[in-house]
């Protein structure tokens, strides 16, 4: 359901209105004198990063001191994402990082 931009012809006021599928184009009146003669204009717009663009967040050499061979290495790597991330990170996070620390857990 978006929202678009309207401006009406008749008495130039700017308005925004959310337009369903199943809005006629024809049944939007403008708010202002509720004149029928609108024009949709090309506005702006805006968009919420989801969870997962949040980890491009790591510049290309935060991983410079990670040994992928050091058990240690790899957890010590880990707690520094979590704590980068302000903590928020997903139950599997954790899980995964027992799992590194306790393999045979």
């Amino acid at each position: 359901m978006p929202v678009y931009e309207y401006r009406c012809n008749r008495c130039n006021t700017r308005q925004s209105r959310l337009v369903f599928s199943w809005t006629p184009a024809d049944s939007l009146t403008c708010n202002g004198c509720d004149g029928a003669d609108l024009t949709r204009l090309v506005s702006g717009f805006s968009f919420h990063r989801s969870w997962g663009d949040s980890l491009n967040w790591m510049p290309d050499n935060a991983a410079g001191d990670l040994d992928n061979s050091h058990i240690g290495s790899i957890d010590s790597h880990m707690g520094r994402m979590g704590n980068a991330m302000g903590g928020e990170v997903t139950p599997d996070f954790h899980e995964h990082r027992h799992e590194i620390t306790h393999p045979d857990a």
